[in-house]
């Protein structure tokens, strides 16, 4: 029926980050909503005849997107270049998968957690503030969301990964979202171990490493030989 606005109607504003086959989505320049992510448009929602490129400045509303059930952006307006200020710099970085995607199907998974392995990039705007619940330790590693439109293969990312992204500042937050995941190593963040080789069968073996009281399974596919 006719509800009450799920939106207080305003125009907002940003920047188109990505196009794809029919959708694309837009980065509010109040962009709390969001994640890393977006928001989704589709084409129909489109004013006039020019699909917008990667970079445009656009105006829209936003509604909840029936189909899906999430806010999507409607009556999207492209802009003359130069309206709306520039968006935050983007930094490429390496990071970790500390949480996995939740709730994924297709491209609808959510919750994604990366931490990002220090020394990579120039910290986030505003991070030096001073009184910020007590944490003198400057050593805490960054987190920062991510979902499933935010990478290039979803399902692919598992606990412990070791992947790159572009984090993005979030305006109006000291946080930052990740884009553009990709996975470079599996398994390559978590922390490595040494020890030697207990037995070894035909496809399959056990390593004992110092301080575990049972061996450790491997699969010989699973095998590097170090050769530096």
């Amino acid at each position: 029926g006719m509800g009450p606005p799920f939106h207080d109607g305003g125009a907002d504003s940003g920047h188109v980050t990505s196009i794809k086959e029919g959708f694309g989505f837009i980065r509010p320049l109040n962009d709390r909503r969001t994640g890393g992510g977006g928001l989704f448009f589709h084409f129909s929602a489109l004013v006039g005849r020019d699909v917008p490129v990667e970079g445009d400045e656009v105006s829209f509303s936003v509604e909840l997107d029936r189909r899906s059930g999430r806010e999507a952006a409607k009556a999207v307006t492209i802009l003359p270049r130069g309206t709306l200020p520039a968006p935050a710099r983007a930094v490429t970085v390496r990071a970790v998968v500390q949480r996995e995607l939740r709730g994924a199907r297709g491209g609808d998974g959510y919750g994604g957690r990366l931490a990002v392995l220090k020394g990579d990039g120039p910290p986030a705007e505003g991070d030096a503030a001073a009184g910020d619940g007590g944490q003198d330790d400057d050593e805490q590693t960054e987190v920062v969301s991510f979902d499933a439109r935010g990478c290039e293969r979803p399902s692919a990312l598992h606990v412990g990964d070791l992947v790159e992204c572009r984090l993005m500042s979030v305006a109006g937050s000291r946080q930052r979202a990740a884009s553009r995941v990709k996975l470079i190593e599996a398994g390559g963040g978590l922390p490595r171990q040494s020890g030697r080789v207990a037995s070894l069968k035909d496809k399959f073996g056990f390593l004992r490493t110092a301080g575990k009281a049972a061996d450790l399974f491997f699969h010989l596919s699973e095998a590097l030989r170090d050769t530096s």
